[in-house]
This record gives C-alpha cells, structure tokens and sequence, in this order.
C-alpha cells in the first residue's frame, strides 16, 4: 500500500507538470485603468465634532484634492459614518484637511478614516495563443485578498459590492467571449466560463466597470473597482501586478500572463489669471441713431438732434427751444453716448451713475427739473431733463427700455410706449445696468456689456436764458 501511495502522488506531479510544460504565454496582454489615481484613506489622529472643518490626518502620503467628495469610516466596524464630504483644500504637510461644509458626524480618534476612494474602469485585452474550449474560462486574479476599502494601507483592488455568484453582473462586459452563468465575481477573482469555444488568435477583451461596450471598446462607463491607497513614495508609482489564465473545462490552465499596471499621484496644474476690466465711454454724433452698435437689445433708434458731436467725455445738448404750440414733441434735443464693459468676474457687473447736481445755470441757480426715479417727460414744452439706458443688461421694467421711436415722439391717443428718464445726484445713485452672469462682453455672451445711453432735455418759456450744466460719473463694478 506505501508503494501504491508514492506512485499515486508521482503520477499526479507528473500531471501537473505536463500541463504547466504545455501552457503558453498570451499575447499582447494588457490592462488600461481609466484613472490611475491612489484611493486617499487616512485616519484620523484627533478627534472631531460634527461642526467642524477643519480636521487633522495622519500624513501617511494620501492627497485630498479640492472637489473631492469623501466619506468616513470606522475601521473597526466598517460603518460607514457620513458620506459626501466636500474637500475644500489640504496642508502643505498633507496632515489639516479643510472641508467645505460641516463634517456632520463626531469621530475617534485612531479608529475612523477619511476615505476618498478612487473608482476606475479596467480594459484587459490579450490575445489566446491556444483555444479555450467550450465550458473552459477565464480566471483574472487580482493583487490581495480582502476587499478592504475602509483600510489605509489597503493593497488590493476593492471590489466595491461587485461580487456575484451565477454569471457575471452588468458591471463586466466582454467581446470575443460570451460569459455564461457558471461565471462568477468574488474578491479577488473574476471568471468567466465560456459558452463556446474561442480559437487560438482570438483577441478577447474585459471591460470591468463598463455597462456597454461596442468592438471591445467601452460606450458606457461605471468605473467601480477602488484603486489602492499611496504606498509608495510620492511621485513613484505602486505597482500592481494581475494574473490571467486561460483555462479548459476542467480548470487546467492553457495559456496565462501577469501585467503590471501603476497607480500614482495625480499631478496638480496650477495657473493665476489677473480680474479684468475694461471700460469704454464712445460719442456718438449727431444724426444717428441712439443705439448705434448697440442693435441687439437695445431699440432707441431715434435720431440725435442736438447739432453738435458728443464725445468720450463731453455732451452738448444744444440750444433749447420752446416746441411751437401744437406740436407734442415731448423729448427736446437729445444727444447719446454709448458705453462697452468687459470684464472676467464670475458673478459679472453693474453700472451705476452719480452727478453733481441738477442740470443748472450756476449763476442764476435756475435747474431743468428732473426726477431720480425713472419717469416719462411729463408733457409737451415743459423743462425737463434726464438719462435713458438702453441694452441686453437694462432692466426693461425700470426704464421701459423696449421703446424705440415713441422715445421721441408722442402721438396723442397712441398707446406706444414712452422711454423713461432720470437724473442721478451724489445722495441718489442710479444702477444703469447689470448681469449677474459673467464673463461679460465676449464671445460667450454676445451683446452683454453694451450700453447706450440717450440724454435728453427740453424747455418752456419759464426757463431763464444762460450757459447750463452738470456732471456725471459712471462706475462700472464688477462682481468675482
């Protein structure tokens, strides 16, 4: 019976042998991570209350990036303690996390970890030196053996709830092989059994993390393994190393391969760029339309009247005149200027106008009435006077900004309607115009950031002769 037993267990090795001195090497094997970043897991080295945002880590090399959403685990038990924590930045010496909101939960010190793991979708390709027959499989091994995302040295791919038992599930795509429900996923192995013969020269792709695919190339990602933390020094990759087996009915191996794949630091881009503004005051001379270059939004076309040019920095509304009785031109003369903001603030801009007063004769101390709310002139040959902004960023209900030649002219009866006009002074400032939304006045907003602006005056028989003036400051402030 001894003499039996050796030659039984020499038969066996020789066996065994026979079947690893066939098996050859696949070919062209590789697997493609979609992200090679490390999971950052580390525990926590004082304790925190829920309201904080500021917490402290151990350094043990895990990077937080700003936008990184994290949870919190306790390692003892593996419950997980608060999910979605937003990461605001990390210290210098990787050992303060700053968080964007309360971290919701009172932790322990030494126990629970601050985890941000880090999911990804493998592509395997290989090509089969030797057939894999119907009933043979595919046996890919991973690195480890635990599926423990929650630890902060862990060395495995964790399979994150991917495991199944009686075929694979929606989560693993194949091309070239169909998987049939003998298939199955448990840490830290994934087999697929074939339900047909697959030739030598077949190239045969797993999509892990991948819910359609089409010519082996994945159209719909899920990534879902965790990629291992930072074990390695930073800027040096950890290597992981994956065996693949091809195998027959009766799990002797055909064919295998081990590839190496890196996990390693992402590499943080940094750039400043300076706020900007511009800000254009533009003339617009007499005879043209109030909204010259400023078409879009803006449909004050009536014609400038004053006689003379305005200027980046001047306004000549010219002689007034009493209208002739019978007449009902309500808006005198009229001169404009037109007014182009640009600015790259996030939260875009506002324009706004102060004066040194009324529209006065500083001799005489006679003024043009006005008003510092937004009003229509209030009837034929009065004085009056004020400014009417017109654009994309003015506010229509505020200056009835969507009038056009009734601006000018009011027809008796008529229910077009009227432009209306105002006057800033030092106490009382006017906003013009704004846009919540930046950036303002390029390509991306077209028409945005264009202004113009009608001044406008008229006169009665009351009003004494003389020189009359004002100033006005604008003041474009843009919003970051």
């Amino acid at each position: 019976m001894k003499i039996i037993f050796v030659l039984m267990i020499s038969a066996i090795l020789f066996f065994v042998k026979i079947s690893h001195a066939n098996a050859a090497d696949l070919i062209n094997t590789r697997d493609t991570l979609s992200t090679s970043r490390p999971s950052a897991a580390s525990p926590f080295t004082s304790n925190a209350a829920s309201n904080d945002r500021t917490i402290t880590i151990l350094n043990n090399g895990s990077f937080y990036l700003a936008s990184d959403s994290a949870q919190i685990i306790r390692h003892s038990t593996g419950t997980i303690l608060a999910t979605d924590i937003p990461i605001s930045s990390q210290s210098a010496g990787l050992s303060t996390i700053y968080l964007g909101d309360d971290i919701g939960t009172n932790t322990t010190s030494g126990d629970d970890i601050l985890l941000v793991p880090i999911t990804s979708t493998h592509t395997i390709r290989f090509t089969t030196a030797s057939e894999i027959p119907a009933g043979g499989d595919i046996l890919l091994t991973f690195p480890g053996a635990a599926n423990n995302s929650a630890s902060p040295s862990a060395t495995t791919f964790a399979f994150n709830g991917l495991n199944s038992t009686g075929g694979l599930p929606g989560g693993i795509s194949s091309h070239n092989i169909s998987c049939n429900t003998n298939s199955f996923v448990f840490s830290p192995q994934i087999m697929c059994e074939t339900t047909g013969s697959v030739p030598a020269g077949t190239t045969i792709t797993i999509l892990i993390g991948c819910t359609a695919q089409s010519g082996g190339n994945c159209t719909t990602q899920s990534p879902t393994l965790i990629n291992p933390t930072k074990t390695t020094t930073t800027g040096t990759a950890d290597i992981w190393k994956i065996f693949i087996q091809t195998r027959d009915a009766t799990d002797i191996e055909l064919d295998s391969a081990t590839v190496a794949i890196g996990t390693i630091d992402s590499v943080t881009v940094r750039a400043s760029i300076d706020p900007s503004l511009t800000f254009a005051i533009t003339g617009i001379g007499n005879g043209s339309a109030v909204n010259l270059g400023n078409t879009t939004g803006c449909l004050q076309t009536e014609i400038t009247n004053s006689g003379l040019n305005s200027t980046a920095t001047e306004i000549n509304l010219g002689l007034l005149a009493d209208t002739p009785s019978g007449i009902d031109v309500r808006v005198g003369n009229i001169a404009a200027q037109r007014i182009n903001i640009s600015t790259n603030a996030a939260n875009g801009y506002t324009l706004s106008a102060t004066s040194s007063g009324q529209l006065i004769n500083p001799t005489t101390g006679f003024f043009l009435a006005s008003s510092t709310t937004p009003t229509a002139f209030p009837s034929n040959s009065s004085d009056w006077f004020g400014i009417h902004p017109c654009g994309l960023d003015v506010t229509t209900a505020t200056w009835n900004s969507t009038a056009s030649t009734s601006c000018n002219t009011y027809i008796s009866g008529s229910t077009d309607p009227i432009c209306l006009y105002a006057w800033p002074t030092q106490s009382a400032p006017l906003t013009l115009a704004s846009d919540a939304v930046g950036p303002i006045g390029n390509s991306l907003v077209t028409g945005n950031g264009v202004i113009s602006v009608a001044y406008a005056a008229s006169t009665d028989a009351g009003v004494p002769p003389g020189s009359y003036s004002t100033v006005i400051t604008y003041t474009a402030t843009p919003v970051f």
